[in-house]
């Protein structure tokens, strides 16, 4: 019969969902009940230039580097069933593994000396997010066992709870970081559409848009333009995700209803937590008035780069043709704080200078604009 699950275990599981980073002492004490080491919960699978979201014990950076470089599609318990545990030792012996899966073999012997590895694959159904957890015994340990695995199995019905919340969690917060600059203004509609037109994430505008099929609308859950513009729509989605250049992006100006036009500038995004496991790409389209104010607003640059306010306001400023040291004495502070905010944004925008930085917020603009 399994042990129960100890208090100070479930306790370390719900306090991890609201820590920097998050799972992390749930997994220092599963390693600890468990006899463990390495305990790792995979959040977004890695895939071809997408690195995952991986939270792991293992202190090895260059190990999690090549794990997410390509090493975890290796794994032979990587889609292994869902909602059952799972023991590596049990499934291979040491000869099957090093055979059939040489690649992975070596890796797990030249980082970390690993003997046997337990897990189990969890789906949260709402969000179709697949949460994975590994734990590993090292050489010299014994291998799992049964009674590891009844472990393993009364802690499920925990997990399932914490995997509902945290995946709740992050779907919110991929839904504040997409409408955060527009709750307020209420002029810039954003959608985050996937590789076959579906619709992920929306904020105010946009929703008020598909619900008045203003220009835009939902067939089955799908993005589509009203009257000539449906075509163009979608060819420039399609060229998005067939060019798979995160620098790209398409204008676009679509006829409304009533006469009046929207701009779209559509520009690909990386898939994060909080998206369906089978979702590896996305495009945010972004669409306002055509007849709006042309100035460069905090809150065009928000949605257009995913900068926060303070860095939009930086940003405003530098295009206005304000000066660092000016802009930080106004603020009130110091120049270093202003060029590390500067840092980041160049990390967002794509770009290594200032004069880069205010061409590229410019000629930006001018596409959303439709000039």
């Amino acid at each position: 019969m399994a042990k129960p699950v100890p208090p100070t275990l479930t306790q370390a599981l719900f306090d991890s969902l609201l820590a920097a980073p998050p799972w992390l002492d749930f997994l220092k004490a599963l390693d600890d009940w468990l006899d463990g080491h390495h305990a790792t919960m995979v959040v977004r699978k890695p895939r071809p230039g997408d690195p995952g979201t991986l939270i792991s014990t293992q202190s090895n950076t260059t190990a999690l580097t090549v794990l997410q470089d390509g090493m975890f599609s290796e794994s032979p318990i990587l889609d292994m069933p869902p909602n059952q545990v799972h023991i590596l030792r049990e499934m291979l012996s040491e000869h099957e593994l090093a055979s059939q899966y040489s690649r992975f073999f070596t890796y797990i012997q030249e980082y970390g000396a690993t003997e046997d590895i337990i897990g189990i694959n969890l789906e949260e159904p709402e969000t179709g997010m697949v949460f994975r957890l590994r734990c590993a015994r090292l050489k010299g340990q014994a291998n799992f066992s049964g009674s590891d695995r009844d472990k393993f199995e009364a802690l499920i019905p925990w997990l399932r709870t914490a995997i509902g919340l945290y995946a709740r969690l992050a779907r919110k917060d991929y839904q504040l970081s997409i409408s955060e600059a527009t709750i307020g203004q209420l002029t810039i509609g954003s959608l985050v559409v996937d590789e076959g037109g579906q619709v992920l994430m929306t904020n105010p505008v946009a929703e008020r848009a598909l619900e008045t099929r203003d220009g835009l609308f939902l067939h089955q859950d799908r993005l589509v333009a009203t009257g000539a513009g449906k075509a163009a729509l979608q060819h420039a989605l399609s060229r998005l995700f067939d060019h798979r250049d995160p620098l790209d992006s398409e204008a676009l100006q679509l006829t409304r209803p009533g006469g009046r036009h929207w701009n779209l500038l559509m520009r690909c995004t990386a898939a994060r937590p909080g998206l369906d496991e089978r979702v590896s790409r996305t495009v945010l389209v972004l669409f306002r008035d055509a007849a709006g104010t042309r100035e460069v607003n905090e809150e065009l640059l928000m949605e257009l780069f995913g900068l926060t306010r303070a860095e939009a306001v930086l940003t405003k400023r530098l295009v206005e043709g304000e000066s660092l040291a000016e802009i930080s004495t106004s603020l009130g502070r110091s120049r270093h704080t202003t060029r590390a905010q500067l840092a980041a944004i160049f990390s967002k925008t794509g770009v290594k200078r200032q004069p880069q930085l205010v061409s590229h917020v410019l000629n930006a603009a001018q596409q959303m604009w439709g000039e």
